[in-house]
């Protein structure tokens, strides 16, 4: 199992193509490459789409992208059926969208048995929203939990618009209880993703938010994506004063040291910490 602590960019092939999710694969330009057997595969697809993604992951054993596998809402027969055609390819990944109720994640996670494939969970209801923290907490094997704006939307009422305002509590929500299980968070995606700058502002928003990275819809979407979540320059530079300050002053424990004629104490010399490990 490939071992990538990066979920930046998280792009999904549909699991009727099994070429494109063998060149993603291959390519390992994104962090995290979904085979899709929900929303991108019809009805009477599904059974020539699980053949098509468990040929792609026996064809690709090992990626420099994590390996992962959208089923369909769990429990129901069809992800019980996708979890039969694909588990033998040892996905890295297994995506659970619709995500509501720990039991059932928990039921998922005895049904996988000793495979070890992680879980990234889809927050995309007002049940699953709510729900969020417990959710993050529901498994060990939980490693990221994803906000899906456009399914909440329908489920909640909500009128989609450019802001993202009329989302802006939940999407927030999402990632502070991600942060507090101390897993992924994973920002919804951009459905125009012919609109580079869009994917990028709302990228950036997501960083802002704490957001690891983004749920992405084509692979033209990875670059932009990776720069999003790229610290810049000057906050590179900050940080490497900032840690250099506080491991010559001992403060990285405690107390605070002056960079820049400003206090820095713990709180930010984490965050300079982390910086750094962004940018390598």
């Amino acid at each position: 199992m490939v071992a990538v602590a990066r979920w930046r960019s998280v792009l999904f092939t549909p699991g009727t193509r099994g070429d494109r999710i063998q060149k993603a694969l291959q390519a390992g330009a994104a962090d995290v490459v979904v085979a899709d057997l929900e929303d991108a595969v019809a009805p009477d697809q599904k059974d020539e789409a699980r053949d098509e993604v468990r040929a792609a992951l026996q064809v690709v054993p090992a990626s420099p992208a994590q390996r992962a596998v959208r089923i369909n809402p769990w429990p129901s027969a069809l992800a019980e059926a996708d979890l039969d055609a694909v588990l033998a390819a040892e996905p890295d990944v297994l995506v659970l969208p619709k995500a509501e109720d720990p039991t059932s994640v928990q039921a998922l996670d005895a049904r996988l048995g000793d495979s070890p494939a992680r879980l990234l969970l889809i927050l995309e209801t007002a049940e699953g929203v709510l729900n969020a923290r417990e959710l993050a907490r529901s498994s060990d094997r939980v490693a990221a939990l994803a906000f899906g704006a456009e399914d909440l939307a329908a489920d909640a009422g909500m009128r989609r618009s450019p802001s993202n305002e009329e989302v802006a509590v939940p999407r927030s929500l999402v990632a502070l209880a991600a942060a507090a299980a101390g897993v992924a968070a994973v920002d919804m995606i951009t459905a125009d993703f012919r609109d580079q700058q869009r994917t990028t502002r709302e990228a950036t928003e997501a960083r802002a938010l704490g957001y690891a990275g983004k749920m992405c819809l084509h692979p033209t979407q990875v670059e932009s994506v990776h720069a999003a979540f790229a610290p810049t320059p000057d906050e590179v530079d900050w940080a490497r004063r900032v840690v250099a300050a506080a491991d010559a002053e001992g403060a990285g424990a405690g107390g605070v040291v002056v960079v820049d004629g400003k206090m820095v104490d713990v709180p930010l010399v984490r965050q300079a910490r982390a910086i750094l490990a962004d940018a390598d």
